[in-house]
């Protein structure tokens, strides 16, 4: 019972004062970390992971890590009878002596709206984990905590999405932790996150510039606004530069190093009093159309591919 209540008693204190849930600096690389209505939205079966290692440099902080895999079905007649896809979202995140992990199966319907625009409703389910993994050392001991060592706590988690998409511009929003459970007997309850995007793509020659934003809210605390601005070279090179707003400033790289390969990089400049402690994000993806996925930031040029159409 002792260990129940104090894991109970760190994941409401991270509710309160920490970052809900991962919110990675390359969303646009990481579109399914915030909307299963990406889902689909490939032309090729793909596959992506990642790892974000935050605030380098002080002991226990986050460390969070990702992988997902997205199928699309060949659509026999898109515009009448829509899309499916289906996809694999699995993410762990470490802050100090707690890990949090998540596993969702998630699937997502497109169908067209109008001669513009194409609509998609999509839904993550699985579950999540809170989980106690380290006791403290000697110099600081807490029989409490020590007992408490490699406690869990598991909950179900449900994240529905919008998306509103062309091959130029989309628009997204999801919730994220929607099953409102209620943690043990007490009255706290998980927050609900609310994640709002947009993105846009401008051609330029071979190049194209893709600005985006995504904002992420609950009612806990304050928003989290992230800007960025991009340029892709036909798909195989890309750079760009971001803001969190308050936070941090921040500068991203994209390169595709075999047809089916890409990785991408972006290092955080914090602008807050955690200045020289800076954070490194480093994801892979493999695919086998080269041209990405809506909202990734990559070139708009028309690619072949049947399972997209």
């Amino acid at each position: 019972m002792k260990n129940y209540l104090l894991i109970l008693f760190i994941v409401i204190g991270g509710s309160l004062f920490s970052q809900q849930s991962v919110h990675y600096t390359q969303y646009s690389f990481n579109n399914l970390g915030y909307n299963p209505a990406f889902i689909g939205t490939t032309k090729c079966l793909e596959f992506k992971a990642g790892s974000r290692l935050q605030w380098m440099g002080f002991k226990g902080a986050p460390r969070s890590s990702f992988a997902s895999v997205q199928y699309t079905f060949k659509a026999k007649n898109f515009h009448q009878n829509g899309k499916h896809g289906v996809g694999l979202y699995v993410e762990q995140d470490e802050i100090h002596i707690t890990t949090r992990t998540y596993v969702k199966l998630g699937y997502a319907y497109h169908k067209k709206l109008s001669s513009k625009f194409t609509g998609a409703v999509g839904v993550f389910a699985g579950i999540q984990q809170y989980a106690i993994n380290t006791a403290f050392s000697e110099n600081n001991p807490d029989p409490v905590l020590a007992s408490a060592s490699k406690s869990e706590l598991k909950y179900p988690d449900i994240m529905p999405g919008l998306l509103i998409y062309n091959n130029k511009v989309y628009y997204s929003f999801s919730i994220n932790q929607l099953y409102f459970k209620e943690l043990g007997n007490s009255e706290s309850t998980q927050v609900n996150q609310y994640y709002l995007g947009w993105g846009h793509k401008s051609p330029a020659g071979n190049w194209t510039f893709f600005k985006s934003f995504l904002l992420k809210a609950n009612v806990m605390g304050p928003p989290a606004l992230d800007l960025n601005a991009h340029f892709d070279y036909q798909n195989n090179i890309g750079f760009g530069l971001g803001y969190r707003v308050g936070e941090a400033v921040n500068a991203q790289l994209k390169l595709r190093i075999f047809e089916s390969i890409a990785i991408g990089y972006a290092f955080d400049f914090p602008l807050n009093k955690i200045y020289g402690n800076y954070t490194h994000e480093l994801m892979i993806s493999f695919s086998r159309c080269s041209s990405g996925g809506i909202g990734d930031g990559g070139s708009i040029k028309p690619h072949a591919c049947p399972a997209y159409n």
